[in-house]
């Protein structure tokens, strides 16, 4: 079966849906396509520790509703006041579940044209139109293609035996499987301090280790860098309580038995290399664009891996 379309959205999430509707609302001929269910299915399982950092201020002391929405990062732009989000939270800093039901009101109140349960499995372009095939083999064919998924594929460095180790996506967050365990966290992001800061009372140390220094928002003045909310940590490594932070590039992993053996170089130690062993080793290093739906035909160009920038993962998508 083919359907055709002048616009065609990869994604009903924030982005696609905030689309979708003003397409509608211009009279365009659309459709949106997501891979789940239900919309807003990333923040269904993300962040992995179930806290927003998208802020809610609720009570600002205006009226305006333009004004709230300058204090409101999580609404999408809409003709109906019931769509701020203060009327599914009252928390600053939200939880995911309440975004995704919000999502999900918001498509079926505007009744926007999504197809659920449709994972795109190519893009190829040809006669000047996009061609779209899905898993069932269908195919959608439009003038004009947003792709709106975001970065939802984990970043993992080129280091010999990173394969071994656990990922932000996927491991263990229960403190009580990592008791006396040496943890080392890779990355200095929000996934990465969001991961430490769960892990502290019950490790008997945690490294968190990238090769560069961390960068906090409020010095930045860039959301995407370390907030506050996420940095407790800091005050155990500050306070010498056994956990570091650590400027290092790693050379190589290794895994004996149970331990993973893992050589660093100093960043500020004229190049020192060392081999630390850990019990746990968690790579939290962003998420990137998954390109891997593009045939050769509509491929974007992108830059070398080691310039190509990534997205922390931070709850805001």
């Amino acid at each position: 079966m083919n359907t055709n379309t002048d616009y065609l959205i990869i994604g009903a999430g924030p982005a696609g849906l905030q689309l979708a509707y003003f397409l509608k609302k211009n009279g365009r001929d659309y459709l949106v396509l997501d891979r789940a269910n239900k919309a807003g299915s990333f923040f269904a399982k993300m962040p992995r520790h179930r806290m927003l950092i998208s802020i809610n201020k609720v009570h600002t002391g205006s009226h305006s509703q333009e004004t709230n929405l300058r204090w409101d990062w999580n609404a999408l732009l809409a003709d109906d006041e019931r769509f701020m989000f203060k009327h599914y939270s009252q928390k600053y800093f939200p939880h995911p579940d309440d975004l995704v039901r919000y999502l999900n009101d918001f498509a079926n109140h505007y009744e926007l044209n999504i197809k659920y349960s449709t994972k795109v499995g190519q893009v190829s372009k040809a006669n000047e139109q996009f061609v779209v095939t899905d898993a069932q083999g269908n195919t959608y064919t439009a003038k004009r293609l947003i792709v709106a998924t975001g970065v939802p594929k984990p970043y993992v460095p080129d280091i010999p035996g990173a394969e071994l180790c656990e990922n932000y996506i996927s491991h263990s967050i229960k403190p009580e499987d990592y008791i006396n365990q040496r943890v080392l966290v890779v990355g200095k992001g929000n996934s990465a301090f969001e991961t430490a800061d769960n892990l502290i009372e019950t490790t008997a140390a945690i490294h968190v280790l990238s090769p560069h220094s961390l960068t906090l928002a409020w010095a930045s003045h860039y959301v995407g860098h370390l907030r506050a909310v996420n940095n407790n940590f800091l005050d155990t490594y500050q306070l010498k309580s056994q956990n570091t932070v650590i400027d290092a590039g790693i050379n190589w992993i290794e895994k004996h038995d149970d331990k993973y053996h893992v050589n660093i170089t100093y960043a500020h130690a004229q190049g020192q290399t060392v081999t630390i062993e850990y019990d746990s080793v968690i790579f939290c290093t962003g998420f990137r664009m998954d390109t891997s739906i593009f045939d050769e035909s509509c491929k974007p160009a992108l830059l070398h891996d080691d310039k190509l920038p990534h997205r922390r993962a931070n709850g805001i998508g």
